[in-house]
């Protein structure tokens, strides 16, 4: 997911809409986030922590949903206090949650994973769990780094909308110099099946290591004679968010939401989000 969704093998560039760049890299008291472990399991809603976003619909990606704070809470799933973000289509709109962490934490080298279970996507829902970068510049010089996203064009087409899960890097001087490297995986078995999954990235000064409940399903080179490495040498901010519709999905009406009907809600809950440092020994 991320502000302006460029596929390059089927996607037409659109205006950016948003910076990517926050005030700070400090999580409340602590002035070195890189240095000090992160650990959310959303007792309750933290608020020097997460943003709750507000946002019209098509502000970005041709995505049909609103971002409407009332549409992000803590709440019970069985035995476990979560986040959730709930998209509900009513009175012939769609509103949904999208939280960040711009000017509250951030996350350079170590790992950071989350406990998510994922609504069924098939028909419209775009779930994602990301990272936009925390140095000042506008999308996509601020670098992007997408650790999970599902509900693609490609899977409903294959038939195969619960098990394909996308992760990507998006980089550029500019919009109009946008490139992406993206890494399509189909998994054996579902990851819409009602179960938390654990959603991983580990980063090295020289490498990115995407898994999915500990399986390694992509490593790619971060090392500083790769042409993107500028655009990722900095630390990057958190943005989870449930996305309805748009360039990803492949769906740009209403009329076309399947997954989500009129007085429908669908859920993406969040059981934790962790980051470990890196070993500064």
């Amino acid at each position: 997911m991320k502000e302006i969704r460029h596929y390059l093998f089927f996607l037409v560039f659109t205006p950016l809409l948003m910076a990517c760049c926050s005030d700070s890299d400090s999580n409340g008291p602590s002035d070195h986030p890189d240095t000090t472990s992160f650990f959310d399991d959303f007792d309750s809603f933290n608020s020097l922590v997460w943003n709750k976003e507000t946002r019209d619909a098509g502000w970005t990606n041709n995505e049909l949903q609103a971002y409407d704070p009332r549409h992000v809470s803590i709440g019970k799933d069985g035995d476990k206090t979560v986040l959730k973000l709930t998209a509900e289509r009513r009175n012939g709109r769609i509103l949904s949650g999208r939280v960040n962490t711009a000017s509250t934490r951030t996350f350079h080298y170590g790992r950071i994973e989350a406990g998510i279970k994922l609504p069924k996507t098939n028909g419209g829902l775009w779930p994602a769990f990301w990272l936009l970068g925390d140095n000042g510049e506008s999308w996509p010089a601020c670098g992007e780094i997408d650790i999970l996203e599902m509900g693609a064009q490609s899977g409903m087409t294959s038939g195969t909308s619960e098990q394909e899960v996308n992760m990507a890097i998006h980089f550029g001087a500019s919009p109009s110099d946008h490139q992406s490297l993206n890494q399509k995986s189909v998994f054996a078995k579902s990851l819409q099946d009602g179960q938390y999954h654990i959603y991983a990235l580990d980063r090295t000064p020289d490498s990115l290591t995407f898994s999915i409940d500990g399986e390694i399903v992509h490593t790619l080179s971060m090392s500083p004679s790769d042409k993107y490495f500028p655009y990722f040498d900095h630390p990057f901010y958190m943005v989870l968010n449930l996305a309805v519709g748009g360039d990803f999905t492949g769906i740009m009406s209403i009329d076309g939401i399947t997954a989500l009907q009129e007085g429908q809600k669908a859920v993406m809950y969040i059981d934790y989000i962790k980051i470990t440092p890196a070993n500064t020994k």
